[in-house]
């Protein structure tokens, strides 16, 4: 029997309060209507999700697609942006994980001491995917853009005054994204280090690419840190298996990129069967705030053919 999983950003389902107009309004059943499509077509056994904000509209998302069990993460966080899973199988435990950090450290050789400490605006969810003879335990994640963060404003509004300035914001959403995958890392080593044969997912919307820092801890580089004893507790990237003309999620300033990744343990490595990405139809996102004069005009964002600037990843185990 085949399982499917799969990873998907709703982008941005819901209203905001600031962006609460007819205009949107309208658009807002052609989302649902084009998310629905795209989940049918998944047919997936579990998906993990991205970007909702508003978890009333569920119900209608899922209506008569199969989904009994969803869990959604308690709002942990200044986002408003949620994320969970919606599955056909029992979900048991869900918990907010990695929601702060309280890291220190120091480079031995010149002396400079990094200290990050706080909360994080998008906690991730664990949760235990219970099918039958087997569970896997699911960690679903959404990280911060690399969009750089407001320096100095107490209105959360970023109001540049240098280049400079703009590459603290840089910084600081680095550090934030940098410190979270740490503490997903601590996850994934706690359940490893209990079950080195621990069934095991980790997924979701990276926002970067499978050679970024982030993402290398997150996976675990054993071999290139000199720890070759380390190298069991490595996940293993699904997408390596798709040809690399496929291999995209999202497409920004004409670039096809690769930001949603469903890693597996190696205790679940031997289960897996293919992966694809569902980008055929996939329209390239786009930049920036709405221009006030579309708005006007009662513009509604053009209806991509998936229901999001981000593709759906799915990946396919024997059960």
């Amino acid at each position: 029997m085949d399982l499917r999983l799969a990873t998907f950003n709703l982008e941005n389902l819901g209203l905001r309060p600031d962006e609460d107009t007819e205009a949107v309004r309208a658009w807002l059943p052609v989302h649902l209507t084009a998310l629905r499509a795209m989940l049918r077509r998944l047919d997936a056994d579990a998906v993990a999700f991205q970007e909702l904000l508003d978890p009333s509209l569920l119900p209608a998302l899922v209506e008569g697609l199969g989904y009994p069990h969803i869990a959604v993460a308690d709002d942990g966080g200044p986002s408003p942006l949620r994320i969970g899973v919606l599955s056909r199988y029992p979900l048991r435990d869900p918990a907010a994980v990695a929601t702060r950090a309280d890291l220190r450290a120091a480079d031995r050789k010149s002396g400079l001491t990094i200290r990050v400490q706080g909360a994080f605006s998008r906690p991730v969810l664990e949760v235990r995917w219970c099918l039958p003879g087997l569970e896997i335990y699911l960690v679903v994640l959404h990280w911060k853009s690399k969009i750089p963060s407001p320096i100095g404003s107490e209105s959360g509004e970023a109001r540049w005054e240098s280049l400079a300035q703009v590459g603290e914001g840089r910084l600081v959403s680095e550090i934030k994204r940098l410190a979270q995958a740490v503490e997903v890392r601590r996850v994934v080593d706690r359940h490893l280090t209990e079950n080195p044969d621990a069934c095991l997912a980790v997924l979701g919307d990276f926002n970067d690419t499978l050679d970024s820092e982030g993402v290398r801890i997150v996976r675990g580089d054993a071999r290139s840190a000199g720890a070759p004893r380390l190298t069991s507790q490595e996940l293993v990237p699904c997408e390596l298996a798709i040809p690399r003309d496929l291999r995209f999620t999202h497409i920004f300033r004409g670039h096809r990129e690769m930001l949603d990744h469903i890693f597996l343990s190696r205790g679940l490595m031997p289960r897996f069967v293919s992966a694809r990405v569902l980008n055929e139809d996939l329209n390239e996102a786009a930049e920036g705030p709405l221009p006030a004069a579309e708005a006007d005009r009662g513009w509604a964002p053009d209806p991509f053919v998936c229901g999001s600037d981000h593709a759906p990843f799915v990946v396919t185990l024997k059960l």
